[in-house]
């Protein structure tokens, strides 16, 4: 059962870090590095994004270690 609940974790964690993943990408897509330094709210909505990714991956591997 154990198993079971860590290998749900991990596909849920997967997900989550192919989202954050997609969501940053799309962001970094569309707009110009000079854009985004030259507003704050781009820059904001970044960095928002890319603790997300950074957040999901490291959850992720804290899954998987099995900590």
């Amino acid at each position: 059962m154990k198993q079971i609940t860590k290998d749900l974790r991990i596909i849920k964690m997967r997900k989550a870090v192919v989202k954050a993943r997609e969501e940053y990408h799309s962001f970094m897509r569309v707009r110009e590095l000079r854009d985004i330094n030259s507003s704050c709210d781009l820059m904001a909505n970044m960095l928002r994004l890319e603790a997300n990714l950074i957040g999901a991956r490291n959850g992720l591997n804290r899954v998987l270690k099995g900590r």
